[in-house]
C-alpha cells in the first residue's frame, strides 16, 4: 500500500556527483576549521600558562625589595637582562629602581626636606620569546616601616 505522505521517487534513487563533492567541501571546511579553533587554542593556553608564570616572577622580585633598605634599592636590585627559567622557557628579567622628586614639597634644590629623591620607583619586567612582557612597579618611601605583628 502507497503511503500519500512519502511517494516513491523513481527517478533520484541515489546521490549525484554534485552533491557529494559539495558535501566533501562542506566537511572539509568544517575539519579545517575545527584543526584551526583548536591549534589557536593550544597557543593562547600556552602564553597564558607563560603570562602567569612572569606575573608571580615579577611580583616576587617586587616583594624582595621589601628586604632592602631604601638607600640600598639601587645598588641592590638594579638588574638588566638576567636569565630567568619560565616553566620549560628561558625568559629575561630587568629591574629598574629610580629616583622620583615629588612636587609637593618643592623640586630639586628648593625642596623643603633637602631631599630631591623622595621615593624611588621600581619596575621590574619579565619578557619572553617570541614578543611578550609583563611589567609591574612599586613605588616606595623612605619612611617606609614594616609593622610586625
Amino acid at each position: 500500500m502507497r503511503s500519500r505522505y512519502f511517494p516513491k521517487f523513481t527517478s533520484e534513487d541515489g546521490s549525484t556527483l554534485a552533491e557529494v563533492c559539495i558535501a566533501i567541501v562542506v566537511m572539509t571546511i568544517v575539519v579545517i576549521g575545527g584543526f584551526q579553533f583548536v591549534s589557536v587554542g593550544r597557543e593562547r593556553l600556552a602564553v597564558e600558562k607563560y603570562y602567569r608564570l612572569a606575573l608571580m616572577e615579577a611580583a616576587s622580585r617586587l616583594e624582595s625589595a621589601r628586604k632592602y633598605s631604601y638607600d640600598a634599592l639601587s645598588d641592590s636590585l638594579s638588574e638588566t637582562n638576567t636569565s630567568i627559567t619560565l616553566g620549560n622557557i628561558t625568559a629575561k628579567r630587568t629591574t629598574i629602581v629610580s629616583s622620583i622628586d615629588d612636587n609637593f614639597d618643592g623640586t630639586g634644590a628648593s625642596d623643603a626636606d633637602t631631599n630631591p629623591a623622595d621615593y624611588k620607583k621600581i619596575r621590574v619586567t619579565v619578557s619572553w620569546p617570541p614578543d611578550h612582557s609583563v611589567s609591574l612597579e612599586n613605588y616606595q618611601s623612605e619612611y617606609y616601616y614594616e609593622i610586625s605583628y
